[in-house]
């Protein structure tokens, strides 16, 4: 459905993912609305992606909140007069002990990774079918397949995505308007896993991850091959993603031999000293 003149809203692209995704798709063609917490960042961006020619603007909002939400897709669709594919990218973690956080913590994981992206799909859907066209393109996770560790609500609503896009993508796709998820697994130099590596003083290994520049263009891929899923794993993550449903039981012991049990107890120790 790419054409020159389609529109993409970005969220969470003030920081790690987001401004590679939307960078590629400044490539490709797409006029940009950028969204994230920090307005210095998404100004920043705009300002070379406007300089670069491609027509971008920022709009700061905290999904975490409604009204913030609302207003958003309100502004976004002001922009340029629609919006043509969504990409609901901005998600986080603070990889903390389930029961050592308050239930408001974790809602608002769930909030952040689930109900926001939910949320601003049901406020962009009508002019979608109005048109005829949209796409919207969700970033999911492979943590709740693996069983990675302490990441219960994150895991949860990560799976939930991947289930609200299947429903979505056959309710819809027949009115012209498609959705798929693009299930990450470990990804090095961008995003939640590279930023807490940094922040604990972790060396995050080339082998088991991907680079960040595979996730934006499985976007792209989403998009432009309507693909239904795509999994960014090295190998075949497909394979892997079908092996843990089958075999839910083999993601704690990959976990283990992985050494991923291990890192994650030095980051929940990391968050304990931080309280």
């Amino acid at each position: 459905m790419e054409k020159q003149e389609d529109v993409a809203l970005v969220t969470g692209a003030s920081h790690g993912i987001g401004p590679i995704i939307a960078r590629t798709l400044a490539e490709a063609g797409y006029r940009l609305v950028l969204t994230g917490r920090t307005a210095r960042e998404l100004e920043l961006l705009t300002g070379q992606l406007n300089a670069a020619a491609t027509p971008a603007v920022a709009i700061p909002a905290d999904l975490t909140k409604a009204d913030d939400l609302e207003r958003l897709a309100k502004s976004a669709e002001a922009a340029f007069g629609r919006v043509d594919v969504l990409v609901n990218n901005a998600g986080g973690d603070p990889q903390r002990e389930f029961d050592a956080m308050s239930w408001a913590d974790n809602e608002a994981i769930i909030s952040l990774n689930a109900l926001a992206p939910i949320h601003l799909a049901h406020q962009l859907l009508p002019g979608m079918l109005q048109r005829g066209r949209g796409h919207v393109v969700n970033i999911s996770s492979i943590a709740g397949r693996v069983s990675f560790p302490y990441a219960e609500a994150y895991a949860a609503a990560k799976d939930g995505i991947i289930g609200f896009t299947r429903v979505l993508r056959n309710d819809y796709r027949h009115r012209g308007v498609s959705a798929s998820v693009v299930i990450l697994g470990a990804i090095r130099d961008a995003g939640l896993g590279d930023r807490t590596a940094k922040e604990v003083g972790l060396k995050v290994p080339a082998m088991g991850t991907s680079p960040a520049i595979h996730v934006a263009r499985a976007v792209l891929a989403a998009i432009k091959k309507d693909r239904t899923e795509i999994v960014v794993m090295p190998g075949p993550g497909r394979l892997l993603k079908a092996v843990m449903d089958l075999f839910p039981s083999l993601g704690p012991a990959m976990n283990r031999l992985a050494g991923a049990e291990k890192t994650m107890r030095t980051v929940i120790e990391f968050r304990k000293q931080q309280l």
